[in-house]
């Protein structure tokens, strides 16, 4: 099983050369209609991300009102809710 693991600019990408690993992204959208870009890689144990959320000027109070804590939870749980259903996907046609 793997472990979705939050990581920080730096972290993340002085974790991709370290561990030499392929680097790929996927848009989620939150609760309160702002999407963000995740980046990922995953070694054999881990799932590793970045996010990074851009929003429009409508969006920009809204994102400063919301918890930080809170997003990342959020963000989380569709990271893990997204992989595991793409794992049974993949089972699926084995």
């Amino acid at each position: 099983m793997l472990y979705a693991t939050h990581y920080e600019p730096e972290e993340f990408v002085e974790l991709i050369y370290k561990k030499n690993l392929k680097v790929f992204e996927r848009v989620y959208v939150l609760e309160t209609s702002i999407a963000g870009v995740v980046y990922m890689c995953r070694d054999d144990e881990n799932l590793y991300y970045m996010d990074r959320f851009i929003p429009t000027s409508q969006k920009k109070d809204a994102l400063k009102k919301q918890d930080t804590y809170k997003l990342h939870q959020e963000l989380y749980a569709k990271i893990n809710l997204d992989e595991k259903m793409r794992r049974k996907n993949y089972e699926y046609y084995l």
